[in-house]
């Protein structure tokens, strides 16, 4: 008699502790009452233990956590690769009042609402990494409140995981679900596949995008929409956003973005925001985008580095030992140049490759100057410019007219081709890439005074450049911009072993000249972008090891390693190989 008072205790407990939650450890067929069927005196909290389900395809409120005033004070926990799976309303806490819902597993409506939180106040949801929301109707919805009843306010949802709708919405809070936080993580996956926004809040409240929100049948219909006054919206990082911002006539609400300093972006919005870009980018309304400046915020400083690079190589032409009039040179090059980004005057990183050639050939009393280079200017924010450029000139050595310093012009044309990725709502994978053509004509002009023995060679250079405008393939627009540099410079040489090795050095101080802004325009809305001041001023120094052979009676060899290193926070490495010879 006792082996079957035991035995019924047992299974008596065991029933017990799955119908009146507490936990499930086992497959369950039976609706959850966390309210012990309305009399108060249950188990307000759940565990679905791991691996385990708790399915009922037919019933609503399958986990129901109502009765006349609701729960309180409770939390639903569904472990890893554990399910819930109902009809309508999965988890049903209606008038409850501070419940947590932790889900690291499924939850599934095969109709209406996974989570329903009619009238309920200050709801913490959180689907962690790897989990799954998903109803055919709204996934959560705030509904709106009863004639006797409160509104839904307080709500916390955090997604890590994937929460998904088939035919309506991610997140539906509606007028009265007011202070809501919506946290979207940078594993986060919300999206619907019909004409719904994807997520619909009240006033006074806040959604953080550092994941993917994403309206999949459309990026033409809405992602986000705001039914009430005062509400924020973050975009962060790489975040994905598909669909229209909508605002509708509602009023005070701020758009914010943090996507990085120079990342491009372009976001369609219906009705007033109040924009501001978090890491300072110039953010244009109309409606609302933002263009990295590295293509003409670098224009002055390539432009110096190329009077640099032609000055190097007329120094080296010059300091070469003749060995019989008549002589000229070619010499090759390739570099690798990369600067530093800085967040508070907005200059972007980049890595610069080039490879090149110079060639000059003596003419009557002047030497003709003929250079090519190839390039890749690739910025970090998703942006790369392809170049070539072509130049000739003219050398003056010991030019009579200018106390017999050396003298050289030279002017080329730059051919660029843009390359940028942007962020966007407009498109369904919620970003585009975006190309241009132009080109960028220079002119470069400067003179040398080689002093002897031990005092340094002086001299003083100009370079300018205009760049016509242009456009982007879409949105972005650019007005002409001239650009101007002025250097001051001093450089020497030594020679090391058997005159074959030689070391050198230069200091170089630059100043932009000029105007020093940019007009463009973003979907036609205008904007100035205006340099800081601390980017148009540069000092560079360079140190070079050269190394010469003779070769045969017709031509020396030359090899040549540089490296500069300038207060813009560019280091770079550059090798060159010459052949001097007599044509």
């Amino acid at each position: 008699m006792k082996i079957y008072k035991l035995t019924f205790l047992i299974l008596w407990i065991f029933f017990t502790k799955n119908v009146f939650a507490n936990e499930i450890n086992s497959l369950t067929e039976s609706q959850v009452d966390l309210t012990n069927n309305g009399e108060g005196e249950g188990d307000p909290n759940l565990t679905i233990k791991e691996g385990v389900t708790l399915k009922k395809d037919n019933q609503q409120n399958l986990i129901k956590g109502f009765s006349t005033d609701g729960i309180e004070n409770a939390t639903i926990i569904l472990e890893k690769n554990a399910t819930a799976q109902g009809l309508h309303n999965t988890i049903m806490i209606r008038q409850s009042d501070n419940v947590t819902i932790t889900n690291s597993g499924s939850i599934i409506s095969l109709g209406s609402k996974a989570i329903n939180m009619r009238s309920a106040q200050n709801t913490t949801i959180t689907n962690k990494a790897g989990a799954t929301m998903t109803a055919v109707n709204n996934v959560i919805a705030g509904e709106e409140k009863d004639a006797d009843s409160e509104n839904v306010e307080g709500t916390t949802i955090t997604n890590s995981g994937t929460m998904y709708s088939d035919d309506q919405r991610v997140i539906y809070l509606y007028s009265g679900a007011d202070t809501a936080t919506v946290t979207n993580n940078s594993s986060g996956v919300m999206y619907n596949t019909n004409t719904n926004e994807v997520i619909h809040v009240g006033s006074d409240s806040t959604i953080t995008n550092s994941g993917t929100i994403q309206n999949r049948n459309s990026p033409d219909n809405d992602s986000i929409v705001l039914q009430g006054n005062d509400n924020t919206i973050t975009l962060k990082d790489k975040s994905i956003l598909v669909g229209t911002i909508n605002a509708g006539t509602t009023t005070g609400n701020t758009l914010k973005f943090q996507h990085g300093v120079g990342q491009g972006y372009y976001y369609k919005t219906s009705g007033d925001f109040n924009l501001q870009d978090l890491d300072g980018n110039q953010v244009v309304k109309g409606p609302a985008g933002s263009v990295g400046q590295g293509g003409t915020e670098t224009l002055d400083e390539l432009l110096s580095y190329k009077s640099l690079n032609v000055r190097q190589f007329l120094n080296r032409y010059v300091n070469s030992e003749k060995l019989y009039d008549g002589k000229g040179l070619v010499e090759t090059y390739t570099s690798f140049l990369n600067r530093e980004g800085h967040d508070t005057n907005l200059a972007l990183k980049y890595d610069l490759f080039n490879l090149g050639a110079n060639s000059i050939s003596p003419l009557e009393n002047l030497d003709f100057i003929l250079a090519y280079e190839f390039g890749v200017q690739d910025f970090e924010a998703d942006h790369k410019i392809k170049f070539q450029n072509v130049s000739a000139g003219l050398y003056f050595p010991n030019n009579k007219y200018i106390l017999n310093s050396d003298s050289f012009i030279l002017g080329g044309i730059t051919l660029k081709e843009s390359e940028r990725t942007i962020l966007t709502n407009t498109t369904s994978s919620g970003k585009l890439d975006i190309d241009s053509n132009y080109q960028t004509f220079e002119v470069h002009s400067g003179i040398t005074k080689t002093n002897s023995n031990l005092i340094p060679n002086v001299g003083l250079t100009g370079s300018f450049s205009i760049t016509p405008s242009y456009e982007e393939s879409k949105y972005y627009s650019w007005r002409n911009r001239k650009v101007g540099n002025v250097s001051i410079f001093f450089s020497d040489k030594y020679n090391l072993i058997d005159n074959n090795f030689n070391l050198g050095w230069l200091l170089d101080f630059r100043s932009l000249i000029g105007d020093k802004s940019q007009d463009y325009s973003i979907n036609g809305t205008s904007a100035i972008y205006k340099q800081d001041n601390a980017l148009t001023r540069e000092i560079s120094l360079v140190a070079n090891l050269d190394y010469e052979k003779k070769i045969s009676d017709k031509g020396k060899f030359t090899a040549i390693i540089s490296a500069k290193n300038t207060s813009q926070n560019v280091i770079s490495l550059s090798a060159n190989f010459g052949f001097r010879l007599n044509f």
